[in-house]
């Protein structure tokens, strides 16, 4: 009797094994759209714009004056730390992407919501580079729990420009993608949110997508695929970042409605999708798909595809932690890989 149990538990610990295989593999092969690639390797000059894209939507904003961060994770823990253990930041990671990227001008750092994907290494980051942390309720107690002082916390003000530089940045308020697996929209992280802690205590806390205007140039970085119906009806962008887990996992009915209210409002000639990447690895020199259990990229991709076709825009992926750039002078796109 007992043998018959134990084969039959050791059976049940095979099948999850091999579903947890299965379910967090690499959903798709980002190589298979090489096409799609930023693959220009000029070398940048002087007063231009340079973009630097570290996964997820964390992004550093360098005009050769001012630098701007939005969001902050650099220290990527693994699956099993994440959903086992008490995790915090890698400071040692931080500090190297610090020195590697010369992140000495860094002004501000903006967050697009709470979860740890995005906010988690924010706290840090801030105290590391000087910066000021713009954000919701929820992440400013995030940076409160990681000492940052107080002259260095500003909650949002939603519309009102933030001027940083040459740099005007407006906050615009957002939604979380759909069927959020947290559960958590807007949940408030109430009081000051310190290191270890679990991955599911960085809640939501409203969300937020940033409006970037820059000598005559303007981009909409939205990290969160979803939409506020009529937000952007009075906006136009040369350059949308916009992420794109999880649209695949919606009924078609929406994700046409979600390209309307964004691309269709927006009308840029560049999008650059954001937030596809497995966020549970540590920075490779490839990023790699999110993992099956999230999304099922072959399908968003090509109907990102097909609706760049229909409206003669421009989609690009960056695969590497690369720079971009947009010259003042024209609108064509230059960038350079950051070995």
């Amino acid at each position: 009797m007992k043998k018959r149990i134990l084969i039959g538990v050791a059976i049940l610990l095979l099948i999850f094994i091999v579903f947890i295989f299965i379910r967090t593999r690499p959903s798709g092969d980002i190589n298979n759209y090489e096409n799609y690639f930023i693959n220009d390797t000029s070398q940048l000059k002087e007063n231009q714009l340079k973009v630097i894209f570290f996964g997820v939507s964390t992004l550093l904003f360098d005009d050769g004056e001012t630098q701007i961060l939005i969001d902050g994770f650099f220290s990527r823990p693994s699956l099993w730390q994440a959903l086992v253990t008490k995790i915090e930041s890698d400071t040692v990671a931080i500090d190297k992407m610090v020195i590697d990227y010369k992140m000495d001008r860094v002004k501000a750092i903006f967050v697009t919501h709470s979860h740890y994907d995005h906010a988690f290494d924010v706290a840090y980051t801030t105290k590391r580079t000087g910066a000021t942390l713009y954000g919701s309720v929820s992440t400013l107690n995030i940076g409160r729990g990681g000492n940052v002082r107080e002259e260095k916390l500003t909650l949002f003000q939603p519309y009102q420009n933030v001027q940083l530089g040459q740099f005007t940045v407006q906050v615009i308020p957002s939604k979380h993608s759909p069927n959020n697996a947290l559960k958590d929209d807007g949940v408030v992280i109430e009081k000051p949110l310190g290191q270890p802690s679990k991955m599911k205590v960085y809640s939501e806390g409203g969300s937020f997508d940033f409006y970037i205007k820059h000598s005559g140039h303007s981009i909409y970085v939205k990290p969160s695929p979803n939409y506020i119906e009529g937000a952007l009806d009075s906006l136009k962008a040369d350059v949308v970042l916009m992420g794109i887990a999880t649209v695949a996992k919606q009924e078609k009915s929406w994700q046409n409605k979600f390209y309307e209210q964004t691309v269709g409002k927006l009308k840029p000639a560049l999008v650059i999708p954001l937030h596809w990447d497995d966020f549970f690895t540590r920075f490779p020199k490839t990023l790699s798909c999110y993992p099956v259990l999230q999304m099922i990229p072959r399908k968003i991709l090509i109907y990102s595809l097909k609706r760049q076709r229909q409206i003669r825009l421009t989609l690009r992926y960056c695969r590497t932690l690369r720079a971009w750039c947009f010259l003042k002078n024209k609108a064509r796109l230059i960038t350079h890989i950051r070995e």
